[in-house]
């Protein structure tokens, strides 16, 4: 169901999450009462009142659960009575659908909007943060996750369960606070022009965020990038990095770029925020220029945290220091939490992190 269909009804919006992806099994484990159904002729498979932790994993005729083969090219796992579904270990709210893709196995958690919700603050932002900060968060992630509803019609699913949407762990992760924070901002979502957009967010920005047209074909006013001075406290806002040359050097040359030994970076464009969009690598061999995204992907996210960074190389080492963590467009979560500290509410934070966006109900959106 998507956003849009789901205005001015009574019924809930659902979310598809990917909570496995192109994995070779999924373990399934179900504390109660369930059945498993053919997800499109809906002719039940299996059924029963309780199902040991079981490996599934594809076979020619569809799957095969232990021992046992169900003849389906898409399942569904159905909870009966309040039964908790584990898939690999976690419990997740809502129903588990089970396809096959060319790489292997995708389980997908169709969950309702506020249920997913509850999923994902805990894993976005701490219990213990102000409030005001968590209802920040939540608001952003409930547009965000609305957005890619509406993006992903026809797909197989809306979001993934890791930093490529937003973090999900089901029942697991959820805790009083940010579920209460949930509960208080029902339905709250942000829009410009009377749409929502994709808030995204990320953990520092390290003094400003980042215009998401230089990341994502998107260009809209409220993520283009603002100064920022709430972070400069932060855990993550500057960091330092000593990656061995050879180690370097190894990660390019899978990369498709054979430069040889590295022996220079080069920074050829900056944006206002002091990313880098441009950069020249020299080797002993070839000089080859990417873009700052493409450099970080490369060493590894984990290590150049983002693309606003310096670099020297120190004997047998590249040393990058760099300010902030993540993609940096849109909120900066720990300016939300030094926001929050100095008595801004959570609209004042919104607002100020996604300049000419509204906060409405999404029953009221387009």
């Amino acid at each position: 169901m998507s956003a849009s269909s789901a205005k001015n009804t009574t019924e809930p919006i659902l979310v598809r999450v990917a909570v496995a992806k192109n994995v070779p099994s999924v373990k399934i484990f179900v504390a109660g009462s369930y059945k498993i159904i053919n997800a499109i002729t809906r002719e039940a498979l299996s059924e029963g009142r309780y199902l040991r932790s079981t490996i599934l994993t594809a076979a020619d005729k569809g799957f095969r659960l232990g021992d046992a083969e169900l003849n389906a090219n898409v399942i569904e796992i159905e909870s009966v009575g309040g039964a908790r579904i584990y898939i690999n270990d976690r419990i997740f709210r809502g129903e588990i659908r089970v396809l096959k893709s060319d790489k292997g196995l995708v389980a997908v958690n169709t969950v309702e909007l506020e249920g997913y919700l509850y999923g994902v603050v805990r894993n976005e932002v701490s219990t213990w943060w102000p409030m005001e900060a968590i209802k920040a968060q939540v608001i952003a992630a409930r547009t965000y996750v609305l957005y890619q509803i509406k993006e992903s019609k026809g797909k197989d699913y809306d979001v993934t369960a890791d930093v490529g949407s937003q973090v999900y762990g089901g029942i697991f992760s959820e805790k009083w606070r940010t579920n209460r924070a949930v509960d208080l901002t029902r339905g709250k979502v942000l829009v410009y022009n009377g749409a929502i957009f994709p808030a995204y967010f990320h953990a520092t920005c390290g003094g400003a965020t980042f215009d998401a047209a230089n990341l994502w074909n998107i260009s809209l006013p409220p993520l283009k990038g603002v100064k920022c001075d709430w972070c400069k406290k932060s855990p993550h806002y500057s960091w330092e990095r000593w990656v061995p040359l050879k180690e370097a050097k190894t990660k390019l040359e899978n990369a498709g770029y054979a430069v040889g030994d590295i022996e220079a970076f080069e920074v050829i464009k900056k944006d206002p925020s002091g990313r880098i969009m441009e950069i020249e690598v020299k080797g002993s061999q070839d000089t080859v220029d990417m873009s700052g995204k493409d450099l970080r992907s490369i060493i590894g996210a984990d290590m150049l945290r983002s693309t606003n960074f310096k670099t020297t190389i120190i004997g047998d080492y590249i040393v990058f220091e760099g300010f902030g963590w993540g993609h940096g467009v849109g909120m900066c979560q720990w300016g939300d939490y030094y926001m929050s500290r100095a008595g801004k509410k959570a609209e004042e934070i919104l607002n100020f992190y996604y300049p000419g966006s509204t906060i409405t109900n999404y029953k009221d959106t387009r």
